[in-house]
């Protein structure tokens, strides 16, 4: 298990999406116009920078959430449960109409699948965050953080803020499930980028070589793509490599990616090498498909 009583635990920024997911897992996924009772109910907030944020904090690390939040019946579960980890929030949707999404999950327990149904994207417009440290975010919470990531959600309102971070020294990663507005702007200034097999490069070949060459094109000196339970494809500085993933029983892969993103942040705060700290999110990743939830792997995690 990582130190927990380090008082200089590594920080790390998260922007990118909240929703409350709620997760239903079934024997299989039911037939059309049926109704079915699921084995286990689990519901928290979630998100691609939201887990990632959850990992880390579990890790023992300090976690910072830029993302839109706004009200709704299901914001307030998402305060408790932040507040509960001590994760910060900025909020980008506070003063607006706008409303934390409730995100469907229905988990095969016969082929260990997810299918996921999100709401109607928010026509809500958000305010851009200040290109300013100083200026976006409270005196309270220090100096810009070793390592930011950002999942490619509100990306137009946050691209100036993360430039300016870059300029102060910090290394920003991307979490890519997939292609969205600003991903071609923000790719100069990444430090490293770690994207799902589904991501797909608008003109380019749908292929992981072809996605890494692209990054290494745009001077991305790290990059890996992550293919479920194949091994991961990766470059540091045109030195290619791959990583092993260890094969179990999955019970629920919803936010492996996720937890793999926010171990690999934690680790790399903590000063690791790109590929060390890959390897470990990876062993971490693989623990979180053996339980359902982003959180309930952390046992299993402390045993390896």
């Amino acid at each position: 298990m990582e130190d927990r009583s380090n008082r200089n635990r590594p920080r790390v920024l998260f922007c990118g999406r909240t929703t409350l997911d709620v997760l239903y897992w079934l024997d299989r996924l039911p037939e059309e116009d049926t109704k079915a009772y699921a084995r286990r109910f689990h519901a928290a907030p979630g998100g691609p920078a939201v887990n990632a944020a959850v990992t880390h904090a579990l890790l023992g690390g300090e976690a910072m959430l830029v993302s839109a939040v706004g009200g709704g019946p299901w914001a307030g579960v998402v305060h408790a449960e932040l507040d509960r980890l001590g994760i910060r929030l900025l909020d980008l949707a506070v003063g607006t109409a706008y409303e934390t999404p409730l995100t469907t999950v229905l988990v095969s327990a016969e082929s260990s699948s997810r299918t996921i149904v999100n709401p109607p994207i928010s026509e809500v417009a958000l305010a851009p965050l200040a290109a300013s440290w100083e200026q976006a975010v409270p005196s309270s919470w220090g100096a810009v953080p070793p390592v930011i990531l950002t999942d490619g959600f509100h990306l137009p309102k946050t691209l100036g803020f993360l430039a300016a971070c870059r300029a102060a020294g910090a290394m920003l990663c991307l979490d890519g499930g997939s292609w969205k507005p600003g991903t071609a702007e923000v790719a100069p200034l990444l430090t490293a980028a770690i994207v799902g097999e589904r991501f797909a490069i608008p003109g380019e070949q749908a292929a992981p070589e072809a996605v890494l060459d692209w990054f290494a094109r745009h001077g991305v000196p790290m990059a890996a793509v992550t293919r479920g339970p194949r091994p991961i494809l990766a470059v540091e500085r045109g030195r290619r490599f791959e990583v092993e993933v260890e094969q179990v029983a999955a019970v629920d892969t919803t936010g492996a990616g996720d937890v793999l993103h926010g171990a690999f942040c934690h680790m790399f705060a903590r000063g690791v090498e790109f590929e060390a700290a890959l390897r470990r999110a990876s062993e971490i990743a693989t623990c979180s498909c053996q339980s359902l939830g982003v959180q309930s792997w952390l046992p299993e995690a402390n045993e390896k």
